[in-house]
């Protein structure tokens, strides 16, 4: 199994796989970087818009050969679409800045979508400051939430409502970055920490009930 599929595993299954073999596989900085850029895409595929994967490959297979081609391929057709759009997607993580990812219209009349359902926004917390939700307001989504070009800030007060725990910034510039990230709620705490840390710029740490963030 090389790198491609071991990642297209993890974010699979990402049950299958402890916290500690996580964190190794992840700490190569290959497999980061293509975990991260299919996080990134990742929102684009379930909004279910057509990516034209042939003419994106010619650029991708410029960089990655035809063996990775061959093999992506042989994986399902969404599997092939993220890989499309892992070739024009540069994933600035150093500086935090978020890229947006250009999709191909069809050129038929698209039928029509219904409006996809808005993120509340996040009320804005100063750093070193915590948030603290109460057993007794802890909010189920009934599947994955998507954040798109979201501040950290933004995502761990869902995390916080998801989980019932108190999240402390310690880090004014970790706070204000800018990603994106796919929330799975069916996952446990530690596993969602534990995908948020392979993000560069963020370190976050658990204790008892509160995640702190350097």
């Amino acid at each position: 199994m090389d790198k491609y599929e071991l990642v297209l595993a993890i974010i699979e299954h990402p049950e299958r796989y402890t916290e500690e073999q996580l964190a190794e596989i992840l700490s190569d900085s290959e497999c980061r970087e293509i975990y991260n850029l299919l996080c990134k895409t990742d929102s684009a595929v379930e909004a279910h818009k057509e990516v034209d994967v042939e003419a994106e490959w010619e650029r991708f297979a410029a960089r990655y050969g035809q063996r990775q081609h061959r093999r992506l391929r042989w994986f399902s057709s969404r599997a092939a679409s993220i890989a499309a759009i892992v070739g024009t997607s540069i994933v600035a993580l150093a500086s935090g800045i978020a890229v947006t990812v250009k999709m191909i219209e069809p050129a038929s009349e698209p039928e029509q979508q219904p409006e996809p359902a808005p993120v509340a926004a996040a009320q804005a917390v100063p750093a070193a400051e915590s948030v603290s939700v109460p057993a007794d307001t802890i909010v189920e989504f009934s599947g994955p939430v998507m954040f798109e070009d979201e501040t950290l800030e933004s995502i761990m007060h869902h995390v916080a409502l998801v989980y019932g725990v108190e999240v402390k910034f310690n880090n004014d510039d970790a706070a204000a970055l800018h990603l994106y990230y796919r929330l799975d709620p069916t996952l446990s705490l530690d596993e969602v920490v534990a995908q948020l840390n392979t993000f560069e710029q963020i370190s976050i740490s658990r204790e008892d009930n509160t995640l702190i963030i350097d």
